[in-house]
């Protein structure tokens, strides 16, 4: 990595930390009014501003003007931003990417300036049309740190190589390392990052909460926003003091809320999840409302909802989405987030950033 930004952070004041916003303005505007962000605070914005979500162009613009105007604002590259590079790069396979994608930073620029991508654009002129009207935001994102580096935290999008100079991380490693919270690092320091769908790492029941591993020094916060149906954009807030600095976080999500209007005790073996990578599974038992299957890559047995399973034209089974296999319990009058009611029997919803099934009578 050749951008790495040191920061002095002061011992007292709040470090609010932000990753994958994809796009979405709205959000970020609501989780920065929930944590009542000042200019007393210190706001890190830990990568993937753009892409996936509807309005990247907003994003881009407003984290710019908050970070011109207040100097505690940082802002570091994701691998979605970075790809911008291949625009100034010309690399001609951007324009495929373009064509492909639904919602993308450089798509929503050429409609904003009207200029339709044809069979005979070529990637020379579409960064001429950009240059013209996008100079600015263009060297913001291409002049971003790929790290910065504090006292107690280093923040990263995606990772460090588990090597004593970390410094020599690959910073496409950086960017885009996968499951980082399975590996280890020898930075001395905690690492915070996103890019990973926190979601992915859940065991008994499925959150999109930050974890934080005190053991190998990581905090990963990528709520999934965009991502994953129950996904969320979590802020992390590091409350520092002389003494030592202590941790909490909010997020926010588009989930419906609702009123749960009667009791539930979950059962005990219900728990567990299906997420990437591993979707394939093995029926074994079939009930009224799950099937009881196996997950050939674990081992582990999970009740599926039956409206969740798909057989393929091999005969082979999957899931038709990441899903939760765990019931969480509720009491009357708690407010809940509803993920899915559509099926029998049960409804799947969020409390608290955890995800379980619940009778569909208790939420009236």
């Amino acid at each position: 990595m050749d951008k790495i930004r040191e920061l002095a952070l002061p011992m007292s004041g709040r470090v609010i930390v932000i990753s994958d916003i994809h796009g979405e303005i709205g959000l970020l505007k609501e989780l920065l009014k929930k944590v009542e962000f000042s200019s007393d605070d210190y706001l890190i914005i830990n990568g993937d501003l753009c892409e996936k979500g509807g309005n990247s162009k907003e994003v881009v613009r407003y984290v710019m003007e908050l970070a011109a105007a207040n100097p505690n604002v940082n802002v570091i590259e994701g691998n979605c931003d970075a790809l911008v590079e291949h625009l100034l790069k010309e690399n001609p396979k951007l324009l495929d990417y373009l064509a492909a994608r639904g919602n993308t930073l450089i798509g929503e620029w050429l409609d904003e300036v009207g200029y339709e991508l044809n069979e005979h654009s070529t990637i020379q002129e579409v960064k001429e049309v950009l240059l013209r009207h996008y100079r600015k935001e263009l060297e913001w994102l291409t002049n971003l740190p790929t790290a910065i580096e504090t006292d107690r935290y280093i923040f990263v999008h995606a990772g460090l190589e588990d090597r004593e100079d970390w410094e020599e991380t690959e910073r496409s490693n950086a960017l885009a390392m996968p499951s980082f919270l399975e590996k280890s690092h020898r930075a001395g320091k905690f690492v915070v990052v996103g890019h990973w769908p926190v979601v992915n790492y859940s065991t008994d029941i499925p959150s999109d909460n930050p974890i934080i591993d005190d053991a190998k020094k990581i905090i990963a916060i990528d709520g999934g926003n965009v991502i994953k149906p129950t996904g969320q954009l979590n802020a992390f807030i590091i409350e520092r003091t002389a003494e030592g600095d202590s941790f909490s976080h909010l997020y926010v999500d588009k989930l419906p809320a609702r009123v749960v209007t009667k009791d539930f005790v979950a059962e005990e073996a219900m728990k567990g999840s299906i997420n990437y990578p591993f979707y394939t599974i093995v029926p074994v038992e079939k009930g009224e409302f799950f099937t009881m299957c196996r997950q050939p890559e674990t081992d582990k047995l999970l009740h599926v909802k039956n409206e969740y399973i798909i057989q393929n034209e091999n005969g082979d089974f999957t899931i038709k989405a990441d899903v939760s296999c765990a019931q969480i319990s509720v009491s009357k009058g708690e407010i809940v987030s509803v993920i899915d009611e559509g099926c029998a029997g049960y409804a799947l919803i969020k409390k608290g950033g955890k995800t379980g099934w619940i009778p569909s009578e208790c939420l009236g």
